[in-house]
């Protein structure tokens, strides 16, 4: 079970182990490594493991880094995560305090909660505001249930929303 999973219902167990899960860039940036998002939390994995994006203006919009049967919307709209029918569960997390902006910066565009397909919108933000009143706007996108997980192959460079992020490997 992840760490969202105890914040918001159970999980379940992966139906198909020992598979390839890929996740999608939710967000158009270039890829960099946790280590670098200037969040303990994050950059020491606490929470899971993952890649952190830096925001490029090319769309400033969050989308669905894969298709997930449930998703909940934080109230301030600066995160999301995910739980796949597999049990996969992430989040992408735009930038960082960006909870304090008590969500100015962010606008919400889909559903808060239920079933999503990989690329639908969710939430569109503001990258400069928030470039001026975060601690900062590199945006974490992390996998919590760390326990399914044999391998995170990240991917490197630019990318848009719906370009390959990295390919997971369930365990068996």
């Amino acid at each position: 079970m992840g760490f969202f999973s105890k914040i918001f219902k159970k999980g379940s167990e992966a139906q198909d182990s020992g598979r390839i899960f890929e996740i999608y860039a939710p967000i158009a940036g270039e890829i960099i490594d946790l280590s670098e998002i200037p969040d303990e939390a994050f950059s020491s994995k606490l929470i899971g493991d993952g890649v952190g994006l830096v925001p490029t203006e090319d769309c400033e919009i969050i989308s669905a880094p894969c298709d997930a049967e449930d998703i909940s919307i934080f109230d301030t709209n600066h995160a999301v995560s995910f739980e796949t029918k597999d049990g996969v569960e992430l989040i992408v997390h735009f930038g960082i305090d960006t909870v304090q902006l008590n969500g100015k910066g962010f606008e919400r565009l889909g559903a808060d909660e239920g079933a999503v397909k990989r690329g639908d919108q969710l939430v569109k933000y503001d990258l400069e505001y928030i470039k001026k009143q975060a601690k900062s706007h590199k945006t974490p996108v992390i996998i919590s249930s760390m326990d399914m997980v044999e391998k995170i192959e990240p991917m490197s460079g630019k990318v848009k929303p719906g370009d390959l992020l990295m390919r997971v490997t369930l365990k068996k």
